[in-house]
């Protein structure tokens, strides 16, 4: 018996010794507290920042055997091409979009692709056939730009 009781009494000592320190305790979190040991769920996570736009391209320039398309856009600085990247998507039907690199066209012999790239300031469009002729021009067509950094 008394040894049950010094058992209980010496749990319950060390037990309200411990102190709760309230905070992020999520290793993840921008606000990652290494003191705490009780959440208080005050958890924030950083979001990349992200900008879209909506282009449509008519006007298409022979450039050697492919289509180009230059779409400007002052928010593509170098800090964006270092840090960030871009996700390009066609729309290939009324509210539909296609992420790209896409193939657009393909038989036994060659396909036709759509691909972007990009440097300061702007968006490179370009279509291009996979056995170097020149494929037929784009038309109208509407890109969604996104860059994420």
């Amino acid at each position: 018996m008394k040894f049950t009781i010094f058992t209980i009494v010496t749990a319950f000592i060390l037990s309200s010794c411990k102190k709760e320190i309230y905070g992020c305790t999520d290793m993840t979190a921008a606000n990652y507290s290494t003191l705490a040991n009780t959440s208080d769920g005050s958890c924030y996570y950083e979001q990349p920042s992200a900008k879209s736009t909506t282009a449509t391209v008519t006007n298409w320039n022979l450039n050697g055997d492919d289509y180009v398309a230059i779409i400007p856009w002052g928010d593509i600085t170098s800090d964006v091409i270092e840090n960030g990247m871009l996700i390009a998507y066609i729309e290939t039907g009324t509210n539909v979009w296609t992420q790209m690199p896409i193939i657009n066209y393909n038989t036994g012999t060659y396909s036709t692709s759509i691909e972007a790239s990009f440097t300061v300031g702007q968006v490179l469009i370009s279509v291009s056939n996979s056995d170097l002729t020149v494929p037929a021009t784009p038309g109208s067509t509407v890109f969604k730009i996104s860059i994420v950094s």
